[in-house]
């Protein structure tokens, strides 16, 4: 049952809005992240996500609240003003710029912020989610990009165009696969956009991280790196080494800290979202390339591999998400999969990580 509340939101504050919950406007500017508040329909919040709203003049806010949502109203921005700075280079400067900074620095609402602040000025902006861990336009252990045509209020709200599967939540195995599939999509943004934003992973505390980040600046080249935080022995070294341009910005003061069993319980509704409704469907090995996560040459699975529960990328020949999925088992040489997409697959990948019939992450890199 929800609860529903009126809330008069004076010019200049901020509403944080834990989910579940819907809003609207019944009266002034607000926006989230500089995408509007709508009067006319509601705005959802999912849980466990905590949005701000923010009253760019005086606001009357409509709030349907769910079992867990919660509020708080702060009388300041949550977003920095360097955020607008960075903004209005973006607007000027156009090209690809990369966002990096360590877990939980508020890199997807910058790069949200971003993109609805280029849209103002009638740019064509596409984002890359290179962040394996927390994705957020497509399932965990992938990556993906878009082209936003309206202003959102998170990057979860927008649909792929282009998926790669990954088959980890860290990049840490897989770095030089991440790096080659993720300057794919850079590439395949940048041929209908005018300003292409990439959001990386948090991965930065040792020495294989930063190598990681070396690769994917290499080539990806962007014109703009941003960095959330200062990283002086760390990142810096590799940026003048490459000759890129950085601009360094500040985390929002507001920004959510999430233990890592909240991080958990993101992915997992991350899994939800994708494979939710799911049905079996087999998966012939004599017509289907198969292969691991994390090897290029095929592979012939015996009906007695230990591959139940895991997660799988149904690709087509061009090695392109068509959906992830579940594997059941093995049946007479061919792998069942439970799965909602209904194209069959050119090759099929086994991931790292294991999943309870409820999607639930219940076992990591146990196949090798």
């Amino acid at each position: 049952m929800s609860k529903q509340d009126t809330l008069d939101l004076e010019q200049g504050h901020t509403l944080l809005l834990k989910g579940p919950a819907w809003v609207r406007a019944k009266k002034g500017d607000a926006k989230c992240l500089g995408a509007p508040i709508q009067s006319d329909g509601w705005t959802i919040i999912e849980e466990p996500r905590q949005e701000p709203i923010y009253a760019a003049d005086h606001s009357l806010l409509e709030i349907r609240r769910g079992p867990g949502s919660s509020w708080s109203v702060i009388r300041e921005s949550t977003v920095p003003a360097a955020w607008n700075e960075a903004a209005q280079i973006l607007q000027q400067q156009r090209g690809v710029s990369v966002i990096i900074g360590e877990v939980d620095s508020g890199k997807s609402s910058l790069c949200t912020f971003l993109t609805n602040k280029c849209l103002e000025n009638a740019a064509k902006v596409g984002v890359v989610d290179a962040d394996v861990g927390q994705a957020d336009i497509g399932p965990p252990t992938t990556i993906s990009s878009s082209v936003v045509q309206a202003p959102i209020i998170g990057l979860h709200k927008v649909t792929a165009n282009l998926s790669f599967f990954i088959g980890d939540t860290s990049p840490s195995s897989v770095s030089d696969k991440l790096v080659n599939l993720a300057t794919r999509l850079k590439k395949s943004v940048m041929d209908t956009t005018d300003i292409g934003i990439v959001n990386t992973d948090g991965w930065l505390a040792e020495f294989n991280a930063i190598r990681h980040k070396q690769l994917l600046l290499d080539e990806i080249r962007p014109d703009l790196v941003m960095l959330l935080g200062r990283f002086e022995e760390t990142i810096n070294p590799l940026l003048d080494a490459g000759k890129f341009t950085s601009l360094t910005l500040p985390s929002s003061a507001f920004a959510r800290v999430r233990s890592k069993e909240e991080r958990k319980k993101a992915r997992e509704a991350g899994y939800r979202r994708f494979l939710q409704g799911s049905y079996k469907i087999k998966v012939s090995q004599e017509a289907t390339r198969m292969r691991m996560f994390d090897k290029l040459e095929q592979t012939v699975f015996p009906e007695s591999h230990r591959l139940r529960s895991f997660v799988a990328g149904l690709l087509n020949d061009n090695e392109e998400l068509l959906g992830i999925g579940r594997i059941s088992g093995i049946d007479g040489g061919k792998v069942l999969v439970e799965t909602r997409t209904n194209e069959p697959p050119a090759i099929l990948e086994i991931g790292n990580i294991a999943l309870s019939s409820k999607y639930d992450e219940v076992g990591y890199g146990t196949l090798h």
